[in-house]
């Protein structure tokens, strides 16, 4: 659980350190939020959800299909997302650039979904730790990315 989270802040500090998005580390608007509201501790708020999340539902019972909700619901407000933001994003990020962001986000979400759906068939606890650390990933990197024209 707290590797995972140290996992996260690191993932959320390369984002970070970027400054500005890319292809590769395109700024999820989550983060951006939160380094905007609390500076550099913002880096800290998507592990703090993931270790609060984890605390909240590591000894349920229902721990792989919660897994595989919350990953089904953030990868269809995900898409919502993209769905609403791509004209923004091809006019100021560029259509590679874009594509690119989108087929990242769709393998991301889609190898989250399938290890969510093995742990939900296998009734395993670890293969459910591994997709929602897969999700918080994504969380940190590049889902919801920033489409917008840069300041």
């Amino acid at each position: 659980m707290f590797g995972g989270a140290a996992l996260l802040v690191g993932v959320s500090a390369v984002t970070r350190l970027t400054g500005f998005p890319t292809i590769w580390v395109p700024m999820p608007l989550p983060l951006v939020i939160a380094m905007f509201a609390f500076a550099y501790w913002g880096l800290l708020v998507i592990p703090a959800l993931y270790t609060l999340e984890l605390v909240c539902l590591r000894r349920s019972q229902r721990l792989p299909i919660a897994i595989l909700g919350l990953v089904v619901f953030v990868g269809l407000l995900n898409a919502v997302y993209f769905w609403l933001a791509w004209q923004d994003g091809v006019m100021y990020q560029g259509e590679a650039h874009t594509k690119i962001v989108a087929g990242e986000n769709l393998v991301g979400f889609g190898i989250a979904l399938a290890v969510a759906m093995i742990a939900v068939k296998k009734q395993s606890a670890s293969a459910a730790f591994s997709a929602n650390l897969l999700l918080f990933v994504l969380l940190s990197w590049c889902a919801f990315p920033y489409l917008g024209e840069l300041p």
